[in-house]
């Protein structure tokens, strides 16, 4: 709870999109702010138990878990999201490593969580299908803005149904920080996306390196001494392809990236930062190879913190609420690992697991202990378990090298046999620009 309320206030908290709901039942002893902080409380919290056990836990209120499961529907999802955005925020104590030249390295990306197939799901929800079969699930779309390195989600959209990730990926925009280098993949390599990411990054004084497919047909303007060159950019208008809604200069980069024993792989890269002096393109394809980082956070966030890839909850709003609250608190343990000193080791070589199966015994210390510890003691306590997390250093991991191949037959598709790894280093070689 204090380090919920350190990042927003109570009156905040009990103030979110606060109205009147004539058709429910009165607050009881649970007020709003407190609701909140128990669903954060119990979606971040791997200790079994009901949310109704873990409110008792958290508040020693006893409720029935058929009220709390009413008071719970009965918040729109307008709260959460406004409490995404209070709630998130860059880490103040950040490696040097999280930036490249005074800008923070951050991405954007996407993620799907599925949805059990309940009758509200069913009602509300579609689910894929493809050429072979329908889905199992109907998913939750969900797209974030993560800062890298420490895998610290600064934003968040969820949305559900025609709700598409490129769609919840634009509302991600106006909460981009100041001075930050924003990477991405192929889906927003492209002018439309850029023309108005361009646009937020110059008010706040940031850049973009993005990756991009190599069908996008450019004009070239200059060729540059290390290989890349000055290009300009179409932007189409996403509801008329035939419109040109405006143009802008990039500076291409165009790689292959090898490794002994395996085949290489071609990156074509658009960045506005512009000077080939003060960014080479070899840095630049080794700082986009870090974009990774965001895939590891989704790990995190489903494998790890959340129950695989199948949510619990049983409607989509309040899907939508649990992994709202499963984002917050991946931002209140990441915040604690950035807090921690493993000596000369770099923080982020702290596990997010091992952080956090030491944080809960901490907590659940804290709140049993609330009335019998001291100030004092609760802080010494605090700072014995930081100081044990911390000794906790992971070794330097191996460079993922497995192929991408089914699990299981499946028809024609082969068994996963004679999996191969390797260490070794990578090879980047800036390729010369050719004509589109």
């Amino acid at each position: 709870m204090e380090l919920l309320l350190k990042r927003i206030g109570w009156k905040q908290l009990e103030g979110l999109q606060q109205r009147k709901n004539g058709a429910g039942r009165p607050a009881y002893r649970l007020s709003r702010g407190q609701l909140l902080a128990v669903i954060i409380f119990h979606f971040t919290f791997r200790q079994a138990g009901t949310l109704g056990e873990h409110l008792f836990w958290f508040l020693a209120i006893r409720m029935s878990e058929s009220t709390l499961s009413e008071r719970r529907q009965s918040l729109p999802v307008a709260v959460f999201e406004e409490l995404l955005r209070l709630a998130l925020r860059p880490l103040g104590l950040a490696s040097p490593e999280a930036f490249y030249q005074g800008l923070r390295l951050v991405a954007i990306d996407g993620v799907t969580f599925s949805l059990p197939n309940t009758a509200t799901v069913q009602k509300q929800c579609r689910k894929g299908a493809n050429q072979r079969s329908v889905a199992a699930f109907a998913k939750l779309q969900c797209a974030v803005l993560v800062e890298l390195l420490m895998h610290n989600p600064l934003a968040a959209q969820i949305g559900w149904g025609k709700t598409s990730e490129w769609k919840l990926a634009h509302g991600l925009l106006d909460q981009l920080p100041a001075k930050c280098l924003l990477l991405a993949d192929r889906l927003y390599g492209c002018g439309a996306f850029l023309l108005e990411a361009q646009g937020r990054l110059k008010e706040r004084l940031g850049h973009f390196l993005v990756r991009v497919k190599r069908s996008i047909k450019v004009r070239e303007i200059q060729r540059l001494p290390d290989g890349s060159r000055l290009v300009e950019v179409k932007a189409l208008d996403p509801q008329d392809y035939h419109k040109v809604r405006g143009t802008l200069i990039v500076r291409e980069i165009q790689a292959r990236i090898r490794r002994r024993g395996h085949a290489p792989v071609e990156l074509r890269l658009w960045t506005s930062l512009l000077d080939c002096e003060q960014a080479p393109a070899q840095e630049l394809v080794e700082l986009y190879i870090r974009r990774w980082e965001q895939e590891l956070y989704f790990r995190e966030l489903k494998s790890q913190l959340g129950v695989n890839n199948l949510l619990r909850s049983q409607t989509p709003e309040t899907a939508a609420q649990e992994v709202a609250a499963m984002i917050i608190g991946s931002s209140i343990i990441a915040e604690q690992r950035s807090l921690l000193q493993p000596g000369e080791e770099l923080a982020h070589r702290l596990s997010f697991l091992k952080v956090w199966e030491m944080m809960e015994p901490l907590w659940l210390t804290l709140l049993v202990g609330a009335d019998i510890l001291t100030e004092k003691q609760k802080q010494q306590l605090t700072d014995r378990f930081r100081f044990l997390a911390s000794r906790r250093v992971m070794q330097k991991k191996r460079n993922r090298s497995c192929p991408r191949v089914i699990r299981q037959p499946f028809r024609q598709w082969p068994k996963k046999r004679n999996q191969k790894s390797s260490t070794a280093p990578l090879t980047i070689s800036v390729l010369q620009a050719t004509e589109e």
